[in-house]
């Protein structure tokens, strides 16, 4: 709330200026001495409304720094009614105070009920007004906080549906399928299409899946025999991928094929050795392994499979973890458990 224009310096010092002038000039003209305007403008009188003025906005400042910091009353509207009062009768005290002194010993008589009613009525109105000002720019700053705040979500959630449409899409491995296809169109148009059910089975999946929060293994694992044939098509090392899991498991769809993918983009590439990668079961996780050769320029760790580890979390409390064993690269896929609402 420092960012208000009440606490600006130049505003601080220039405010008191006008609204000191303002009280003289309204003095003058309750007294009917406007008439003295031009002989004694910048006289005393003028310098003690200025002085004062300075006094009360510097008060009020302080009381709404004071309040800003009281967390109690919760309610808002309570606090801004007790604040208002306080700041009412403190200014009346102030100005009755510093008044009387001026009044006594610099014009040596004591004023009338009269002259301090005036005083007080105005710079009453006048820490009203401050108040005021504050509160609208209060309300204006929370506004406009709450519609930026709102601009950015919504601008957040655009970008991020687009790169899980992006994700999903993955034109990486579309205009690889693609150029492989035209490739095998020209050579054996057979192949071609043996190549193209690969390529759909695999996108079918992948745009169907995001009205599923899970998936059978045995489901996800068809649709992975699909991608790997369609991977051994393409100029990547062969994969050699062996299922060791019997039982019947629960998955986040297309986490098989996002790991296999990464694990073949990071390895090098190779035309006399095969990519084994074996997937076997565990009691609470279900464990991919494979040799890792790494390329130089890109590596297979929990930083890429960021995505993945965040949609875990939703599901269960265990972590997916990362390790080398014997020269074997391990991930551990916890498993997780089937509801009603997964399977749809």
């Amino acid at each position: 709330m420092k960012k208000l224009f009440i606490h600006h310096p130049l505003f601080r010092l220039l405010s008191p200026l006008f609204s000191g002038t303002l009280v003289y000039l309204l003095i003058l003209l309750i007294n009917n001495n406007v008439l003295q305007l031009q002989e004694t403008f910048l006289g005393q009188e003028l310098y003690v409304c200025i002085g004062l003025a300075y006094l009360i906005h510097e008060f009020s400042r302080f009381s709404l720094l004071f309040f800003e910091r009281v967390k109690k009353p919760k309610s808002f509207f309570l606090k801004i009614m007790i604040q208002m009062i306080t700041s009412l009768i403190m200014t009346m005290i102030l100005v009755s105070i510093a008044m009387y002194l001026y009044f006594k010993y610099i014009l040596l008589y004591e004023p009338n009920i009269r002259e301090l009613y005036i005083f007080n009525i105005i710079f009453v109105f006048i820490t009203i007004v401050y108040v005021i000002l504050y509160l609208s720019h209060h309300f204006l700053y929370k506004i406009n906080t709450e519609k930026i705040t709102k601009e950015i979500a919504a601008k957040n959630e655009i970008e991020e549906d687009f790169l899980q449409f992006k994700k999903g899409i993955n034109p990486e491995l579309l205009y690889e399928s693609l150029e492989a296809m035209l490739v095998l169109m020209k050579e054996n148009p057979d192949d071609a299409e043996q190549f193209s059910d690969y390529f759909s089975t695999v996108y079918r999946y992948i745009l169907t899946k995001q009205n599923r929060e899970l998936v059978p293994l045995s489901e996800e694992l068809d649709i992975l025999n699909s991608l790997l044939l369609l991977f051994n098509n393409l100029p990547f090392r062969k994969i050699v991928f062996t299922n060791k899991v019997t039982s019947e498991n629960w998955i986040i769809p297309s986490t098989l094929l996002t790991l296999l993918e990464i694990i073949i983009r990071t390895t090098i590439v190779s035309e006399k050795h095969a990519l084994d990668i074996t997937l076997e079961e565990k009691e609470e996780s279900l464990r991919i392994s494979f040799i890792p050769e790494q390329k130089l320029n890109s590596s297979f760790s929990m930083e890429t499979i960021h995505d993945i580890v965040n949609a875990y979390s939703y599901y269960t409390n265990q972590q997916i973890t990362m390790t080398i064993w014997d020269n074997l690269k391990v991930v551990d896929l916890p498993k997780l458990k089937y509801h009603e609402n997964s399977h749809n």
